[in-house]
């Protein structure tokens, strides 16, 4: 189990953390915050907006666009934690491809308690295999921009 002391968070309200100050915060992940950022980039049109998200969770980046949020990043020391809300329709589709996903994820769904509105799914990114599973999450979400011009493509006739 994770000693969750471990990954502290960015919780002061009065310190905007920079591009630069978050990367060296999360120290040892940075190329799969990296790699997280330029996924979201090539596959949404969604810009990051840092936020202050309470002094419990402390600053992140929000994927946001006309009141719709995609996910949520928290840097932490040495990591950083992605949410993404499932709703009803979303929870389904994570339970026909669960099998697709690592142990860890898996039991962070299982152990997500069920709210009216669907799970707040928070998964913390420690390595690949962690990062590789959170893509997944994202575009149950919403479908990518790529994955939705590849279906309207199978729909013509050429």
């Amino acid at each position: 189990m994770e000693d969750n002391n471990q990954f502290k968070r960015l919780l002061d309200r009065d310190i905007s953390p920079s591009e630069r100050s978050i990367l060296n915060t999360i120290s040892k992940r940075r190329e799969l915050w990296k790699s997280l950022k330029n996924f979201l980039d090539s596959n949404y049109d969604f810009q990051p907006e840092l936020k202050f998200f309470g002094k419990k969770y402390g600053w992140c980046n929000r994927y946001r666009r006309k009141g719709k949020t995609l996910c949520v990043v928290f840097p932490e020391t040495n990591a950083f934690t992605v949410l993404v809300v499932l709703g009803k329709h979303e929870i389904r589709q994570f339970s026909n491809m669960a099998s697709e996903f690592n142990e860890n994820t898996r039991n962070v769904f299982e152990n997500t308690h069920q709210y009216f509105d669907g799970k707040w799914m928070y998964k913390r990114v420690l390595n690949n295999s962690d990062l590789e599973d959170v893509k997944p999450l994202i575009k149950i979400k919403k479908k990518s921009a790529k994955d939705r011009n590849r279906f309207k493509n199978l729909g013509r006739i050429s």
